[in-house]
């Protein structure tokens, strides 16, 4: 027993100094000092305008990063950490105006922080200076000088414009605006945003572009849809800020105007504004069409009462689907449909809106002679919708 003792001394030894030799250096890294953030847009064509104020992330706060976005507590739904009782100013030709959180009733304390509501009259070809001051005494400042043209606003539905994406090309052009650094396009979309810059004044897209922006490279156009489309002019603080961004690999960060802080203070006028309804030529006649509410469960108001249903991309034995409902006869209000066919079962996503990520059900079925028919996937009960005859 003593002579096993004594090896075992050697042996624990050298493996001591195996272990310590396989360790590798280990360096605290300091928590980096944070910076303020701002983020605002000066907006002729709005009524009030909003600065949010937030610090860069830094791991010494916990971010709940599963939280919904919410519009009026952009910064706490968006994974940041908001700035509260900060003094947010901005000056222009018609004097000073201050900005205000706004405080919700029934809501958590820090709810809507870092959001300021600037209620003021923003000119087209005026300067502006803004100042943020933080309660820790850190300042930021900037300026722009906002785009000289009148906004346009929200076309109402009246003006639709229809759009055959098989055989139309949406093709625009607009007047140059004094102080513009470049000018912006945005289409929307249920599968994204498209987005561009071009420092021409007229723009062509086909019919069957892909929106590069979506998750799936999804056609940009999409039939039953009703697509708004918008160019604005916008000043180079926002052109700057936009076509740069934070590479891992260069170092390179995004160009910052803003002094004592980093994010944007720009300025973005509206110029041109339409909303196409999509449509597309027949692909599958027996599918596609109107359909009609017929029987379904007990509900205080029923998910579909009259919708317009597409082939969207056509396979061998499956095809997407697409298209719009509406939860009243006339049809007025119309939200989104985005579905597939797989052999003979249907499934129809009846989306909030017409945002793919948002849906209020799911319709399941089969096409039964001129009739879908199937059931909701919350609700308990057959439902059947039933085609209208070809006007």
């Amino acid at each position: 027993m003593r002579a096993h003792r004594r090896h075992a001394v050697p042996l624990l030894s050298t493996l001591l100094l195996a272990l310590s030799a396989c360790t590798f250096d280990q360096t605290a890294v300091a928590v980096a000092p944070t910076q303020v953030v701002v983020h605002a847009v000066l907006d002729p064509g709005a009524k009030q305008q909003e600065v949010l104020v937030e610090r860069t992330l830094s791991g010494s706060v916990f971010i709940n990063d599963h939280l919904r976005f919410d519009a009026n507590d952009p910064i706490n739904s968006g994974g940041g950490v908001p700035i509260a009782r900060a003094r947010v100013t901005i000056v222009g030709p018609d004097g000073a105006a201050i900005g205000s959180e706004i405080q919700y009733g029934g809501k958590p304390s820090t709810y809507g922080n870092g959001r300021y509501i600037i209620v003021m009259r923003v000119r087209p070809g005026a300067r502006y200076q803004l100042t943020v001051q933080s309660p820790d005494g850190s300042t930021v400042t900037g300026s722009t000088l906002v785009p000289n043209s009148a906004p346009v606003a929200q076309p109402p539905l009246s003006t639709l414009v229809s759009f055959n994406r098989d055989l139309d090309t949406l093709a625009i052009s607009w007047s140059a605006v004094p102080f513009a650094r470049t000018y912006g396009f945005r289409f929307e979309s249920p599968f994204g945003a498209f987005l561009l810059f071009t420092d021409t004044t007229r723009l062509k897209l086909s019919g069957d572009i892909r929106n590069v922006f979506g998750s799936d490279l999804q056609k940009l156009f999409i039939p039953g849809f009703r697509q708004t489309y918008t160019v604005f002019a916008v000043d180079t603080n926002y052109f700057d800020y936009y076509r740069s961004r934070n590479d891992f690999f260069t170092g390179s960060g995004i160009i910052n105007h803003l002094g004592g802080g980093i994010g944007l203070f720009g300025s973005s006028v509206n110029i041109v504004q339409r909303t196409l309804d999509v449509t597309q030529q027949p692909v599958d006649p027996v599918l596609e069409g109107e359909y009609e509410f017929v029987e379904g469960p007990a509900m205080d108001r029923r998910y579909i009462d009259v919708m317009r249903l597409y082939v969207e991309t056509a396979g061998t034995t499956s095809a997407s689907l697409s298209g719009w409902y509406s939860r009243d006869r006339n049809g007025a209000v119309r939200d989104g449909i985005a579905g597939a066919r797989d052999g003979t079962r249907i499934e129809l996503e009846l989306l909030d809106n017409q945002d793919s990520r948002r849906r209020i059900a799911r319709f399941i079925g089969r096409q039964v002679g001129d009739s879908l028919v199937g059931t909701y996937d919350n609700v308990t009960g057959r439902v059947v919708l039933r085609k209208r005859a070809v006007r």
